[in-house]
């Protein structure tokens, strides 16, 4: 049991930093893609470990759960402002193609 709390431990910590690399990456870099790649294999590995954790459940355990929801609140939010940001970088990025396209076909005239 202790050991599968120190692998969780070690599993928030490289999310964190994992979050934080995606979060510098330019979205374009072949590395963002990568990077996020592992995110959802260590999501799935915190999942399975905390599910573990949770059939072995002790009522003194109480304050580690909060502390696990309360991480697993601020990785999701996290994510979805790394995932945001990059979607607006798609959509600019697909805008400005539009454009580009409207001004060949104008000089293409």
């Amino acid at each position: 049991m202790v050991q599968n709390f120190q692998a969780l431990e070690e599993l928030n910590q490289a999310l964190e930093l994992l979050l934080a690399k995606l979060d510098k990456e330019p979205a374009e870099s072949e590395l963002a893609d990568e990077l996020v790649s592992e995110l959802q294999v260590l999501v799935g590995k915190r999942q399975l470990l905390l599910n573990e954790l949770l059939a072995a459940i002790k009522l003194e355990d109480k304050t580690m759960w909060f502390k696990q929801l309360e991480l697993t609140q601020r990785f999701e939010q996290q994510a979805k402002v790394i995932m945001r940001h990059r979607q607006e970088l798609m959509h600019l990025s697909s805008k400005s193609k539009r454009q580009i396209n409207v001004y060949k076909s104008i000089g293409a005239k």
